[in-house]
C-alpha cells in the first residue's frame, strides 16, 4: 500500500458556508474556515479560453488528495485557500485502489 502520510506535504485551509443574518434580517450565508488539512496538490490540464468582450482567461484543474476522514461533510459548496491562491471545488470521489484517501478535483481561481 502507498504511504499517504509522506505524500500529504502541503497545509490546505478548508471553507464552507456558514449560516448568518445579513443587514435586513434575513437569512443568508457566508463562508468561513472550517478547518485546516494535510492534502497533496498536483497541477492538471490547463487551458485557456475566451472570455467576453476579447477577454481571454485559464482554466487550471488541480487534483487534491486528502485522507478520507480529514473533511467528513464534503460538499461541492466548499472551496480550500493554498499560499494564497483560492482552489473551488469540481467533483470528489473515494480512491479506488486506496480507500483511505479522498481524491478531490478542483480548478484555480485566478482573480
Amino acid at each position: 500500500m502507498s504511504n499517504l502520510s509522506s505524500r500529504l506535504n502541503s497545509r490546505i485551509d478548508v471553507y464552507s458556508k456558514a449560516p448568518t443574518v445579513n443587514g435586513l434580517g434575513e437569512d443568508d450565508f457566508v463562508y468561513a474556515k472550517t478547518r485546516t488539512v494535510w492534502a497533496e496538490i498536483t497541477p492538471g490540464a490547463g487551458t485557456v479560453k475566451d472570455g467576453e468582450g476579447d477577454t481571454v482567461y485559464s482554466d487550471i484543474s488541480h487534483k487534491i488528495v486528502i485522507r478520507k476522514g480529514a473533511i467528513s461533510d464534503i460538499s461541492n459548496d466548499m472551496y480550500f485557500i493554498f499560499s494564497g491562491q483560492r482552489y473551488d471545488i469540481k467533483h470528489f470521489n473515494p480512491n479506488y485502489k486506496y480507500g483511505d484517501r479522498i481524491e478531490i478535483f478542483c480548478s484555480l481561481v485566478v482573480e
